[in-house]
């Protein structure tokens, strides 16, 4: 039997967090080839406190923490729980259950015939109900953005559902440059430098995920877009991917 770490980031989900640990354990004790790493990602709030005290009492070693003080980044974040994964399998997923761990069982048949999967929110129905008009705008525009800059042609780049074999994901992620916005794309660029075989499967947003409360700038985060795929493409001309 395959084993699958799954590493969660965390920043700020006090709202969402307990309910998270408990989906996780109910969903370890039915499948216990997956380990779960919480990864804390310096937050201000008290998602640490809520993580540590759920964590402990859960008592299982298949759910681990991992904390650090200062924030770093989403991408700095998942690259700390991968580093400490060992399943043969890897996978993220966010931590407010956007979507449903049941998307870990399609990853871990897709990993069979894969190098590395990716959730795409566009080959699900009903997603667009769940997404405010200015974060479609931005998805859209990053996309136009990735292929032109990047020659990228994956459909969506940015879902927070990804898996990789081992093998992969370690040789990726020990690449990876880009500890914010973008990281995912910088993952993806590697991936298709490095002809790795890359699989999209249907990522269906769940009722609770927290795009509604998105902070997202429409013009501050859409320049970071920009300059972020500029720096991917200025690391692989400078030679920082080799």
């Amino acid at each position: 039997m395959k084993k699958i770490s799954v590493v969660l980031p965390c920043y700020n989900e006090e709202k969402y967090i307990e309910n998270t640990i408990r989906e996780v354990a109910k969903f370890s004790a039915k499948n216990p080839e997956y380990e779960f790493i919480f990864v804390n990602d310096g937050s201000a709030d008290k998602t640490l406190e809520l993580l540590q005290k759920n964590v402990d009492k859960i008592k299982s070693r298949k759910i681990k923490l991992i904390s650090y003080e200062k924030n770093k980044g989403k991408g700095h974040a998942i690259k700390t729980g991968v580093t400490a994964a060992d399943g043969d399998y890897i996978c993220f997923t966010d931590s407010d259950l956007a979507y449903s761990l049941n998307h870990l069982e399609e990853l871990k048949k897709r990993l069979n015939n894969f190098d590395v999967v990716i959730g795409v929110r566009y080959l699900a129905k009903n997603n667009s109900m769940g997404v405010p008009f200015h974060r479609k705008m931005i998805g859209i525009s990053f996309n136009v953005l990735s292929r032109i800059i990047l020659n990228l042609k994956f459909k969506d780049m940015q879902a927070g559902i990804k898996g990789f074999r081992k093998e992969a994901a370690r040789k990726l992620f020990a690449k990876q440059k880009i500890e914010g916005w973008s990281f995912d794309t910088e993952l993806l660029y590697l991936a298709n430098k490095n002809n790795y075989k890359v699989d999209e499967m249907p990522a269906e947003l769940s009722d609770n995920n927290s795009y509604n409360y998105s902070k997202v700038k429409i013009v501050r985060d859409s320049a970071k877009m920009f300059f972020s795929l500029l720096k991917i493409k200025l690391n692989d001309i400078t030679g920082k991917y080799d």
